[in-house]
């Protein structure tokens, strides 16, 4: 006989008399499943960027996912071939002339030259880059239309900064003026953020990511020294870009009305009409004092993080219109960045222009760069 007590709500004790035997019982516990049936975990995708182009790290500030972005700037190739960039022979149609002068880089607005039918864009090291097109335009035959041919689109002056503010980042950017001795602090005196193809008579063909100033080193190596210029640029993941701060404009897909440009001036008097100047006081006389309005423009919209550094540190200038009075005008431009090669020490990644007009045809010296999503 046992006696059992247990507590019942309203705190009555209760007893009672069990006679027997009590069995304690242990709930059985069924068996799962073997392993060998259970599903497996679905597997997280790898997402990659297409051929020829570079994952670049989104960034907050500029509200970017990473996007893959055209390591080289966009060039024109048979569809059969499309690692192979044209290179037209001196005199065709398709040969970038202007002023009597062979450029190095595809007349996109020659006749029979546009990159469309058996000819589509690409990102290749061969080739020279398509010129002598608009940003857009009612037909296929400008670099929106490329772009989206592809699936891609022209990059954006958020994405552009993405990139620039990464790489002003990275001490293998910041070099001597010829591309030599990189690993300084950015920044750092004496040193440059790499500013590309900028003192030369032509554009010119990339080269291998070991030979940062192919084409413009007496080395045969195309490696820096002597009066060389440094042409790629390296990002926080490793990857490499070619000529994105020089050799030929490229378009962003972005206007700007002309009452919006920033003002300038001169010894402390507001210039009037175009100008070229520095984002700081150091390096030249015309001085930008602000940062213009509208929804386009703002600080952060073109300028270097470092609010003290202008051309001397490589990151370029602006070509912008400057009133001293109230501009009303609603002229609308568009936007061109980087530089070209003979633009000189204006040319750096921040370099911008807002000036031409967006489907403007006839610039010998303006191309452009695709950015596609990652994908599986």
């Amino acid at each position: 006989m046992h006696y059992l007590k247990w507590l019942v709500p309203g705190g009555v004790v209760v007893t009672a008399l069990v006679v027997g035997v009590i069995w304690w019982h242990t709930p059985r516990i069924l068996p799962g499943p073997p392993l060998s049936v259970l599903p497996a975990p679905s597997p997280i995708p790898v997402l990659h960027c297409p051929a020829g182009f570079v994952r670049v790290p989104g960034s907050p500030l500029y509200h970017t996912s990473d996007f893959c972005v055209m390591k080289y700037e966009a060039k024109c190739a048979e569809k059969r071939t499309p690692t192979v960039g044209l290179e037209p022979k001196a005199g065709t149609a398709c040969d970038g002339v202007s002023y009597g002068k062979d450029n190095g880089t595809y007349k996109n607005n020659g006749v029979g030259c546009s990159c469309t039918g058996s000819r589509q864009v690409v990102s290749t090291a061969s080739g020279y880059p398509i010129t002598f097109i608009p940003m857009v335009g009612s037909g296929e035959d400008n670099a929106s239309a490329y772009c989206a041919a592809r699936g891609w689109h022209v990059i954006t002056n958020p994405e552009w900064m993405t990139i620039a503010r990464n790489a002003e980042t990275i001490p293998a950017n910041w070099c001597d003026k010829n591309g030599e001795n990189c690993g300084a602090t950015p920044g750092a005196t004496g040193k440059i953020l790499a500013n590309g193809h900028k003192f030369g008579t032509r554009a010119l063909i990339a080269g291998i990511d070991s030979a940062p100033c192919f084409g413009t080193s007496n080395n045969a190596d195309g490696t820096c020294g002597g009066s060389s210029e440094k042409r790629t640029l390296t990002l926080s993941n490793g990857e490499i870009l070619w000529d994105l701060a020089g050799n030929v404009w490229e378009w962003v897909d972005m206007t700007v009305l002309r009452k919006d440009e920033p003002h300038s001036e001169v010894s402390g008097v507001v210039q009037t009409g175009w100008h070229t100047s520095d984002f700081a006081p150091g390096s030249s006389t015309s001085v930008i004092t602000g940062n213009g309005s509208g929804p386009s423009l703002g600080y952060d919209a073109f300028r270097p993080s470092n609010p003290a550094w202008n051309a001397g540190n490589g990151v370029g200038r602006i070509y912008h219109y400057s009133t001293p009075g109230e501009d009303t005008s609603t002229a609308v431009y568009g936007v061109i960045r980087g530089g070209n090669w003979r633009h000189g020490w204006d040319d750096g990644i921040f370099n911008i222009h807002l000036s031409p007009p967006p489907d403007k045809t006839g610039i010998d010296d303006v191309g452009f760069r695709c950015v596609a999503p990652l994908s599986q």
